[in-house]
């Protein structure tokens, strides 16, 4: 997404956090009429399973699912061999939108300045995912440990304003560092 808007950095490292593009991802998006018949799906808002595919619930009967594995045709075919094919539709959205992952003491204190939501303890809540907006950027952020202790922040969102989004984070990260510094990680 950086590179298809001109942008030729793709990873930047502060102080207290890395950030980076995630390039390849897929990502699915699964709509229901009847989510709980979604058997093994998370059912409740801000609810994800872990693995690959991770599948994330952002809001009843609505879910992202996300591969860094596996193609998106992959990711069709297993979602839809779960989903009530009556009453689910399952979408590619990989081309549509973009990952940024951010990790380090500094993460959370950056999503803080530019989100409502606090983010410092939501680290103590698990693998977990929420629909917000940062900057003016629409994003879902999925908390989530891709590797055995190290924790993560991965930003979603419509790939169109990957430049803007990056350039934000960016000029930010003076501040969160400042903060991660004072006031250190969360806890």
């Amino acid at each position: 997404a950086l590179g298809q808007a001109g942008a030729s950095q793709v990873e930047f490292t502060s102080a207290s956090l890395a950030l980076r593009e995630v390039p390849g991802v897929s990502i699915a998006r699964a709509q229901s009429m009847r989510p709980a018949a979604q058997a093994g799906w998370p059912q409740q808002t801000g609810r994800v399973t872990g693995g690959d595919p991770a599948m994330l619930c952002v809001r009843p009967g609505d879910w992202l699912l996300i591969s860094e594995a596996g193609d998106a045709g992959q990711l069709l075919d297993r979602a839809s061999e779960q989903a009530d094919p009556a009453r689910t539709a399952v979408h590619d959205h990989s081309d549509g939108l973009a990952l940024f992952r951010l990790s380090g003491a500094g993460a959370p204190w950056l999503l803080n300045k530019l989100s409502g939501l606090d983010f410092q303890s939501g680290v103590n809540s698990g693998p977990h995912c929420a629909r917000t907006r940062l900057g003016h950027v629409a994003a879902v952020v999925h908390y989530h440990q891709p590797e055995p202790g190290s924790f993560v922040f991965d930003l979603v969102f419509d790939r169109s304003v990957a430049k803007y989004l990056w350039e934000l984070l960016t000029a930010s990260v003076a501040h969160a560092d400042e903060l991660a510094a004072g006031f250190g990680a969360a806890s």
